[in-house]
């Protein structure tokens, strides 16, 4: 560890300055509070050993000063037996530490020892979550938008916290599955299962007992146990995608599965302790469907406990061009096709489109271009014709921006009803969103007819 030791008694400081030194630390050492500042950002030190008072400034002035330059750094003052309040309220500011004088040295030497520990798991911690993320990113994006920049911040935040509920909100196509994923990824639960169900895409009786399990003769085909998604992602994470779309009877389950942790398979008597973390997402305003009586208010604040929206590509612009060429690459990979990168104008009827699937219209339109191509490169007639009749360039971002999107939008939605012959459930399957987001869409812009 490199350690910086500032005091003003110079026998003292040169004392420690050896004694550290024959530990195998790299030492430096300074005698006033301007000299050591000085020497902190010179020297980068792990670990700061400063005296409370010093000739030309107190001790606890400079920790914020030191902090700032490498956050870190750790700080341990040393004080008389006078001034203590003085060594705790550094503490208050930063500090990790204090050793009253005269210095015991074997005191010392266990802090030392103490704080390199916890200096070299953090950053061990630190390597793994890096090497995660590299590794998670040759899989998927991370993206440069401010926003986007929020919600990696939002995830990393959350994912310390193992046992907090977390509500993900967004547009079908915004990355919700993949924003539960790297949470799970991030999290001491990583190394356990991470379990998802579509809360849509199983009929009320199913759904309970895929969540929940059920014992061999609890109904008719039950013919041997079977453990629910709870039980299967014990440890780590289960995300309920779509939980707006739970049966009134399934939420009161839930909520008793938040409440005591535990569950009760179907059929069964025995109540089964449960150790998981849940993430979910809904495309719906669950505060509207609150009040509406289609979704249980407890449950509701149970589950929004830590959330996280994401916004729609067409409002982050400079995700566009990262996805793109993400996609377009990972594409190649798949088809098994060697494509000259896209060119000026291709990219810049693909900027101005306003993607109302979000990401993932955008992934499956890269998807059909790559596959279509025939030349050595993907061109301006590979891209769908509901993109390039309905572009809009995506330069107007100003006051009348939002309006042009909009229309841009209007149009995509009304040339996938038109080649479909009116079927909204094949236009949503076209246009990379499912039926409701589109009925809602088509009801948002005034576009049913009589």
């Amino acid at each position: 560890m490199k350690v910086l030791v500032i005091d003003d008694e110079q026998s003292l400081a040169k004392t420690l300055t050896s004694f550290l030194r024959e530990l195998g630390h790299q030492v430096e050492c300074a005698f006033t509070g301007v000299d050591g500042r000085e020497k902190a950002v010179a020297f980068q030190p792990d670990i700061v050993l400063m005296d409370v008072h010093l000739p030309d400034i107190l001790g606890l002035e400079i920790i914020d000063q030191i902090k700032a330059k490498r956050p870190s750094t750790v700080v341990i003052m040393m004080t008389g037996s006078g001034t203590v309040k003085h060594a705790v309220e550094a503490m208050r500011k930063g500090a990790e530490d204090y050793l009253t004088k005269p210095l015991d040295l074997d005191e010392l030497q266990l802090l030392v020892e103490k704080v390199t520990a916890n200096l070299n798991l953090r950053q061990e911690v630190a390597d793994l979550k890096n090497a995660l993320r590299q590794g998670y990113a040759k899989d998927y994006l991370f993206l440069p938008s401010p926003a986007m920049g929020k919600v990696y911040a939002q995830i990393e935040k959350v994912a310390a916290q193992e046992n907090v509920t977390v509500l993900i909100l967004g547009e079908t196509g915004t990355g919700k599955e993949h924003a539960a994923r790297l949470i799970h990824l991030f999290s001491p639960r990583s190394a356990k299962p991470f379990v998802e169900l579509h809360c849509g895409a199983f009929p009320e009786t199913l759904l309970e007992s895929e969540l929940f399990g059920y014992e061999a003769g609890a109904f008719t085909d039950a013919k041997k146990q079977k453990k629910g998604l709870f039980e299967t992602a014990q440890g780590g994470t289960v995300f309920l995608d779509e939980v707006g779309e739970l049966p009134l009877t399934i939420q009161t389950k839930l909520l008793k599965v938040l409440e005591q942790k535990t569950l009760r398979r179907l059929g069964g008597t025995q109540e089964i302790k449960l150790d998981v973390r849940i993430i979910s997402a809904t495309n719906r305003d669950l505060e509207k469907e609150v009040k509406e009586g289609r979704f249980r208010a407890d449950l509701y604040y149970r589950l929004n406990v830590f959330p996280i929206t994401l916004i729609p590509l067409r409002e982050r612009q400079e995700d566009v061009k990262s996805l793109i060429d993400f996609f377009f690459k990972e594409a190649c990979k798949t088809f098994a096709k060697s494509l000259d990168p896209l060119d000026t104008e291709v990219l810049k009827v693909l900027r101005g489109y306003s993607w109302p699937g979000n990401t993932r219209e955008l992934k499956n339109v890269i998807n059909r271009m790559v596959l279509t191509a025939e030349g050595p490169k993907a061109v301006r007639d590979d891209i769908p014709l509901e993109i390039t009749e309905s572009n809009v360039p995506s330069t107007t971002l100003d006051k009348g921006g939002d309006l042009s999107m909009v229309e841009a939008e209007k149009r995509s939605i009304l040339k996938a009803l038109e080649r479909t012959g009116g079927n909204r459930s094949l236009a949503a399957k076209e246009l990379g969103i499912n039926r409701n987001t589109l009925l809602n869409k088509i009801k948002r812009y005034g576009l049913e007819k009589d």
